[in-house]
């Protein structure tokens, strides 16, 4: 992180914890690590607006004994809705995001379908109903991840883990 910070001097940071999202109109180094959670990045240069969620779960109708609207980001496919609807509100069209996907690691049971295959499979799913494009993508595979998102670029910074340790 100290060699981004040296290299976006005129940047805040901001580190999401699960179920946490952000959208911002200042050049901000988001950062999250993540194992089976996934996390989308939106990029609209011409309006200056990025956004990016921390997302625990696929899809919020799956669990009905909790109330979406309390914690929007902790499901994939909510998250991704309301990052777009505040989006729109502020005038950015779908056409203008540039998106991309990270996470989703299947660390135990890779034989059966994971929560980690089933949060990548909904964030592409529920991109492409909103007709938004996937611009790149690091998903699935057993390792986590660290991700630092530059919202005044749209880049991002990977970094693979394994067991804890940077490989």
């Amino acid at each position: 992180m100290q060699g981004l910070l040296e290299r976006f001097p005129d940047h805040q940071t901001a580190f999401l914890n699960v179920a946490q999202g952000i959208l911002v109109n200042k050049p901000t180094l988001a950062h999250t690590v993540l194992g089976s959670c996934v996390s989308v990045t939106f990029f609209a240069p011409r309006q200056g607006l990025s956004a990016i969620f921390h997302a625990l779960l696929p899809r919020a109708a799956d669990y009905r004994l909790h109330s979406p609207g309390d914690t929007p980001y902790k499901f994939v496919d909510m998250a991704i809705r309301t990052l777009v609807a505040r989006m729109a509100r502020r005038g950015v069209a779908c056409s203008e995001i540039e998106c991309k996907v990270f996470g989703g690691a299947s660390a135990l049971f890779a034989e059966e379908i994971s929560v980690g295959r089933k949060n990548v499979e909904t964030a592409f799913a529920t991109l492409s109903d909103l007709g938004l494009r996937v611009a790149a993508s690091n998903v699935g595979g057993m390792a986590g991840r660290k991700i630092v998102f530059s919202t005044s670029t749209g880049e991002i910074f990977v970094r693979m883990l394994n067991n804890g340790a940077a490989k």
